[in-house]
């Protein structure tokens, strides 16, 4: 769940509107259509961004501790000083990888699954991929790949708008729980129904979509990935729920639902395998959607 220009997805579907209309058809600029999107990802991109691999600065001498916090340099920090990320595994990677250290992309296959389920046990909520929080993975490198180190270190960070680690203060352990997700919800200032890249943007600034609450696993990164036609229809189902849910009327045709989800085997393998819903409004709104009801929509 991630952000920013290196975001590479593809809407599988996008969306019909929801219910009746809850406001005459004149209040809308443009009524929102039904128009699928299919950005090209033919380089099998993950669906989200993922913080640049570096392991520097960690080695199999100075290993963090789950909870512990790094710094930019990935040593080990007291959380309530500025670093920019918290551990949330300390393991192994699987066995069966080469002698010579693989690529970065067979080593994010081999690594991130763990990393991404990690991540949403340790924030408290499985909905990280609606967020701003990722995971991030660090595991050898060449050097110490080949006198055979193998060990693995998964952490929590949030990032910007480009996917880079931004610094924080504070530990992120269950941050997820309770009203906690709005702090670190997704907005988007670009169409989530349209933009093959989505721009995300303050979400009590002007944006027309936001990443709703409810992320749906659609299986495990070791299973065969769905077909298309079947996400589609799992996300039609689930994400017109969540709208309903997330405004709390399914009376209006001005805000609508969309959604992303892997759409490359190369990403599945890699853990991403959820389903994110959002809702968009059709026209910029500065405030959220959430619980809107049947009220004109915000300014």
């Amino acid at each position: 769940m991630v952000r920013g220009g290196s975001l590479a997805v593809i809407v599988l579907a996008v969306v019909g509107l929801v219910g009746a209309c809850g406001r005459p058809a004149t209040d809308l600029a443009e009524p929102l259509t039904a128009t699928p999107s299919s950005p090209d990802n033919s380089g099998g991109a993950a669906p989200l961004p993922m913080p640049r691999v570096d392991s520097g600065g960690v080695s199999r001498g100075s290993l963090p501790v789950v909870g512990a916090c790094i710094d930019s340099a990935h040593k080990t920090v007291t959380c309530t000083v500025p670093h920019q990320g918290e551990v949330t595994l300390v393991g192994n990677l699987p066995e069966g990888l080469p002698s010579s250290l693989p690529d970065d992309t067979t080593m994010t296959r081999a690594a991130l699954p763990s990393c991404r389920d990690a991540l949403g046990d340790y924030l408290g909520s499985h909905d990280a991929d609606a967020t701003d929080l990722q995971a991030w993975a660090f595991w050898p490198q060449a050097d110490a790949w080949t006198e055979g180190e193998r060990w693995l270190v998964c952490a929590a960070t949030q990032i910007d708008s480009a996917g880079n680690p931004i610094t924080i203060t504070g530990s992120l352990k269950h941050v997820l729980t309770g009203a906690g997700f709005a702090r670190y919800q997704t907005c988007t200032v670009s169409s989530p129904s349209e933009s093959q890249t989505l721009k995300f943007g303050a979400c009590d600034e002007p944006h027309l979509g936001e990443a709703m609450p409810g992320v749906q696993t659609l299986g495990r990164s070791t299973d065969p990935m769905p077909a298309t036609d079947t996400i589609n229809q799992i996300a039609r189902n689930r994400c017109s729920q969540e709208l309903t849910s997330y405004l709390g009327t399914d009376s209006r045709s001005d805000v609508t639902y969309t959604w992303r989800a892997p759409d490359t085997r190369q990403a599945w393998a890699q853990g991403y395998t959820n389903l994110i819903c959002y809702a968009e409004a059709a026209r910029p709104v500065g405030e959220r959607l959430q619980n809107i009801g049947n009220g004109p929509l915000p300014a």
